[in-house]
């Protein structure tokens, strides 16, 4: 593993990324995955506060029109969370932390993708969740994406602070 960690973070790319005094780097990264997060996780809380009733007077058919934006977004955050990756490995792949939000990005993009499949895409155009009695199994799921995501932000907010190291051989800072 220790090989990997420093093939990795020896590459030319990874320097760059962690080095660089360019605004295109680290910080237009972390920017990125940071608006790439707000369209992904707010879109997808507001779409399960609508199931939940919350929005009554917009249709469920409307909300499925940010699905692509939501995709998008996704595809922001695949991309800059790779690079960030690819700029810390060790911190990142030696803290379980990190296991747990991979985990729970997987949860709430298959919930996205579910909901999105099942509740959205099937929607009268006049329905929403307070006109038409929705099934239940839409609402535990719109209740459990938006655990995922409240889990799943603050998992990506504690790898700042509960990684034992920084770099190979480099410790992180207590």
């Amino acid at each position: 593993m220790d090989s990997l960690l420093a093939f990795i973070e020896g590459g030319e790319l990874s320097n760059w990324i962690r080095g660089s005094e360019s605004i295109f780097a680290f910080p237009a990264i972390i920017t990125l995955h940071t608006i790439g997060m707000g369209f992904l996780a707010g879109g997808s809380a507001a779409i399960d506060l609508g199931i939940l009733g919350f929005a009554p007077g917009l249709s469920l058919k409307a909300m499925a029109r940010f699905m692509p934006l939501l995709w998008l977004a996704f595809a922001v955050n695949a991309v800059s969370g790779i690079l960030l990756l690819i700029a810390y490995p060790t911190k990142a792949l030696t803290n379980p932390v990190f296991y747990v939000k991979l985990g729970l990005i997987a949860l709430a993009v298959w919930l996205v993708f579910h909901l999105g499949r099942t509740v959205l895409r099937t929607a009268d155009a006049g329905q929403n969740a307070t006109s038409v009695p929705l099934p239940k199994p839409a609402r535990r799921l719109a209740l459990l994406s938006l655990g995922a995501w409240i889990a799943l932000i603050t998992a990506g907010r504690l790898l700042a602070y509960t990684h034992k190291w920084e770099l190979l051989g480099v410790p992180a800072i207590t």
